[in-house]
Protein backbone atom coordinates (compact mmCIF):
# COMPACT_ATOMS: atom_id res chain seq x y z
CA UNK A 1 0.00 0.00 0.00
CA UNK A 2 1.15 3.36 -0.44
CA UNK A 3 -0.01 6.31 1.16
CA UNK A 4 1.13 9.86 0.78
CA UNK A 5 0.61 12.75 3.09
CA UNK A 6 1.71 16.33 3.91
CA UNK A 7 1.22 18.21 7.06
CA UNK A 8 -0.74 20.98 6.86
CA UNK A 9 2.10 23.79 7.36
CA UNK A 10 4.11 21.96 4.84
CA UNK A 11 4.20 22.16 0.91
CA UNK A 12 6.13 18.71 0.40
CA UNK A 13 4.03 15.38 0.83
CA UNK A 14 5.43 11.89 2.67
CA UNK A 15 5.32 8.85 1.13
CA UNK A 16 4.78 5.73 2.84
CA UNK A 17 5.00 2.29 1.41
CA UNK A 18 4.33 -1.14 3.26
CA UNK A 19 3.73 -4.63 1.46
CA UNK A 20 0.20 -6.03 2.50
CA UNK A 21 0.09 -9.09 0.55
CA UNK A 22 0.94 -11.54 2.98
CA UNK A 23 -1.92 -9.97 5.04
CA UNK A 24 -3.84 -10.11 2.52
CA UNK A 25 -2.99 -14.01 1.96
CA UNK A 26 -3.85 -14.44 5.47
CA UNK A 27 -7.54 -12.95 5.09
CA UNK A 28 -8.53 -14.69 1.58
CA UNK A 29 -7.34 -18.15 3.48
CA UNK A 30 -9.95 -17.35 6.04
CA UNK A 31 -12.52 -16.66 4.07
CA UNK A 32 -11.68 -19.54 1.75
CA UNK A 33 -11.46 -21.89 5.02
CA UNK A 34 -15.17 -20.62 6.15
CA UNK A 35 -17.10 -20.63 2.80
CA UNK A 36 -17.09 -16.64 3.21
CA UNK A 37 -20.04 -14.99 0.62
CA UNK A 38 -17.14 -12.23 0.32
CA UNK A 39 -14.63 -14.27 -1.09
CA UNK A 40 -14.97 -13.79 -4.24
CA UNK A 41 -12.16 -15.07 -6.53
CA UNK A 42 -10.07 -15.95 -4.02
CA UNK A 43 -8.46 -19.38 -4.12
CA UNK A 44 -5.99 -22.14 -2.72
CA UNK A 45 -3.63 -20.89 -5.62
CA UNK A 46 -3.91 -17.08 -5.52
CA UNK A 47 -3.87 -17.38 -1.51
CA UNK A 48 -0.14 -19.07 -2.27
CA UNK A 49 0.86 -16.51 -5.12
CA UNK A 50 0.28 -13.43 -2.45
CA UNK A 51 1.63 -15.22 0.73
CA UNK A 52 4.96 -16.35 -1.38
CA UNK A 53 5.61 -13.05 -3.11
CA UNK A 54 4.57 -11.08 0.29
CA UNK A 55 6.41 -13.44 2.49
CA UNK A 56 9.65 -11.19 3.05
CA UNK A 57 11.88 -11.70 6.17
CA UNK A 58 10.88 -14.76 8.01
CA UNK A 59 12.94 -14.96 11.02
CA UNK A 60 10.62 -17.24 12.80
CA UNK A 61 9.63 -18.95 9.83
CA UNK A 62 5.93 -18.44 10.77
CA UNK A 63 5.59 -17.68 7.24
CA UNK A 64 6.94 -20.72 5.53
CA UNK A 65 4.71 -22.38 8.25
CA UNK A 66 1.44 -20.79 7.26
CA UNK A 67 2.29 -21.34 2.94
CA UNK A 68 2.87 -24.92 4.22
CA UNK A 69 -0.66 -24.86 5.98
CA UNK A 70 -2.20 -23.29 2.77
CA UNK A 71 -0.49 -26.09 0.60
CA UNK A 72 -1.72 -28.94 2.58
CA UNK A 73 -5.37 -27.50 2.89
CA UNK A 74 -5.35 -27.41 -1.36
CA UNK A 75 -4.21 -30.87 -1.23
CA UNK A 76 -7.04 -31.89 1.33
CA UNK A 77 -9.73 -30.28 -0.41
CA UNK A 78 -8.58 -31.61 -3.71
CA UNK A 79 -7.94 -28.28 -5.55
Amino acid sequence: MKLRYKQPDEHTSKLIETPLKFAASVAAFGMILRDSPYRGTASFDAVLELAEDGRGTDREGYRAEFIKLVRLAKSIAGR
